[in-house]
């Protein structure tokens, strides 16, 4: 197993601090990445407790983001559960804290156990980055991250912030083929702990989410480990190949349904990659699908692997790269040059509605295709990828100026999709909004030259009577 990431695996981490292991245990704080299973970061910590010996901690730290609903959190404790169980069964204590400040509450576990290593997954976003880095700047012992969250780890795949899809799209095929591969599974731990570090219970976890506002979302996903494993298993066998023609089709959702899952960590994209492959690789071709290949068609199957393939690990982890080299990714300044300019010059251009944040909220604009995607939003945590695109061109084309319009975006995205606060959803909105990603189109009021939608190309497409009778009625 040693040798497993010595070799290829090792560039899945990164030091943040030149200081040795030094100390009688080791702590991995879980974060991103709330499984057990398919976690490099867990089995780097595990193989560096083995190395020397010792015992193995698991510290998840609850914090409460600005912003987020109470069902968010419903839905990752209850995930967390099951992680902690898992681990108690492979001897590996799982320790919850609380509060604001996540760094004193990791540096004072690590004292506790007298930890010579502290290991972190990976997240792009600034504020995990920050924590990780003023840990590493006040431990005494080794820190490292581990990306376990990307397929190919981020600073392999480019040293850079990418282009767009296209010239991400060629990098990851030069890697895929040597990170595409069975990790080594987490085994029961054989150096027992003997400290119990001061922790909250789930009990006192889910009182202290208790303060937080909820909101009217309706998660339809049965959290953790387990669920994800089996949700992943039906839509291969059953919806892998209508996938990538009828994922489009807003009046009849076949997305994957795998986002939740992903975004909290309790599937790895990793998994998702090698069943998908070992499931298209073993199935007979139809009789349908030999014809369609026999006339120089992808068969469906293919299809809807190369489709989903290309959505969990092109486009995500071209997110993940976005948010990590561009410093001010929640901001208009995000943007390509050309689209900074072209808003800018369109700034005070009239606009047919002006909204409030509260009335884009609440569902009330004269568009009834934008109200069916924010109701679709509000009761079930996710808006159909398409039409999420609408819902934010949508808000700024009828806000008062771009810098409202994406911080009103970012808000309803954050509070009420079950995905929010996520690299993926925050390179959707500056795709939609800010030209991120994408290349000038034709000029026209407001947009400038940003990629514009209308309700007369969904109805072109798509059953939008439909659409908004499932949601708006």
């Amino acid at each position: 197993m040693i040798d497993y990431y010595k070799n290829m695996q090792s560039s899945r981490i990164v030091s943040l601090n030149q200081c040795p292991f030094s100390g009688t245990a080791v702590l991995y704080v879980m974060s991103r990445d709330q499984r057990v299973h398919d976690n490099h970061a867990l089995i780097v910590a595990q193989l560096l407790a083995i190395e020397h010996d010792m015992p193995l901690y698991v510290q998840f730290h609850l914090k409460v983001v600005r912003g987020r609903s109470r069902e968010h959190y419903a839905f990752m404790l209850d995930g967390l559960k099951e992680v902690a169980q898992s681990l108690e069964a492979l001897n590996i204590p799982f320790v919850m804290t609380n509060g604001d400040n996540a760094v004193e509450a990791i540096l004072q576990t690590a004292t506790s156990i007298d930890a010579g290593a502290i290991i972190f997954d990976f997240n792009p976003l600034h504020g995990s980055r920050a924590r990780a880095k003023q840990v590493a700047e006040r431990f005494d012992g080794l820190v490292q991250v581990v990306d376990t969250h990307n397929i190919i780890p981020l600073w392999v795949a480019s040293d850079k912030q990418e282009f767009a899809a296209h010239t991400m799209r060629g990098k990851v095929h030069k890697y895929l083929e040597n990170y595409i591969k069975e990790p080594v599974a987490i085994a029961t731990h054989k150096t027992p702990a003997t400290i119990q570090p001061e922790g909250v219970s789930f009990n006192q976890a889910e009182a202290f989410i208790a303060e937080i506002p909820a909101s009217s979302i309706v998660i339809d996903a049965t959290p953790g480990e387990t669920a994800a494993a089996k949700h992943l298993e039906d839509f291969l066998a059953n919806h892998l190949d209508r996938y990538a023609m009828n994922r489009n089709d807003i009046a009849n959702d076949q997305q994957s349904g795998l986002s939740p899952y992903l975004h909290y960590g309790q599937l790895a994209s990793l998994r998702v990659a090698l069943e998908t492959i070992k499931v298209v690789d073993r199935r007979p071709l139809l009789f349908e699908e030999v014809k369609l290949a026999s006339h120089g068609e992808t068969p469906s199957a293919y299809d809807g692997m190369n489709g989903l393939l290309e959505e969990m690990i092109v486009r995500k982890e071209l997110a993940d790269n976005f948010c990590f080299y561009a410093s001010d990714y929640l901001s208009l300044t995000s943007g390509p040059s050309w689209a900074q300019k072209s808003l800018a010059e369109h700034v005070d251009d009239p606009r047919e509605h002006i909204y409030t944040r509260q009335q884009w909220e609440d569902a009330q604009t004269h568009d009834l295709s934008w109200n069916a995607a924010q109701n679709q939003l509000r009761k079930t945590g996710k808006i159909h990828g398409y039409m999420r695109m609408y819902w934010a061109k949508k808000i700024l084309e009828w806000s008062e100026s771009p810098e409202v319009a994406l911080k009103d975006c970012i808000y309803l995205n954050d509070k009420y999709s079950v995905d929010g606060g996520d690299p993926n959803g925050y390179v959707g909105i500056l795709w939609s909004m800010v030209g991120v990603h994408d290349r000038p189109w034709f000029e026209r009021p407001v947009f400038g030259k940003i990629r514009y939608m209308n309700e007369g190309g969904l109805m072109r497409k798509y059953d939008v009577a439909a659409y908004h009778k499932q949601w708006n009625d």
